[in-house]
């Protein structure tokens, strides 16, 4: 299993409420959809160390998928594409705004 953890960060123009309900009602329908997905979680957030040095953080999307080729398979798909187009109007675009890891390892204490 391959698990991407996204941090995202929106336009400074697009409310807090538009955003989560692009999130929530177009967004991540898309990948709910996808075949490919395993797990799809949003966590919403009020980022609260903003400090100005950088943009605050609007979510951390969690994706999990079978595959490196089940990911690659639904990232050419012409739902994710339709999606990735959506976006560009609610997120910032480079690596601030989007900027994904892979999930290594876990290590759980409590």
């Amino acid at each position: 299993m391959i698990t991407l953890l996204t941090v995202i960060r929106k336009k400074p123009e697009v409310s807090a409420e538009e955003f989560r309900h692009f999130m929530r009602h177009e967004y991540g329908p898309t990948y709910q959809a996808l075949p490919q997905t395993r797990a799809y979680v949003q966590y919403h957030l009020t980022d609260l160390a903003a400090d100005g040095v950088e943009d605050p953080i609007d979510a951390i999307v969690q994706i999990s998928f079978e595959s490196e080729e089940a990911m690659a398979e639904a990232l050419a798909t012409d739902a994710y594409k339709q999606a990735h187009k959506l976006r560009e109007h609610y997120m910032r675009e480079t690596s601030a705004g989007i900027h994904s890891a892979r999930v290594d390892d876990i290590v759980t204490f409590v």
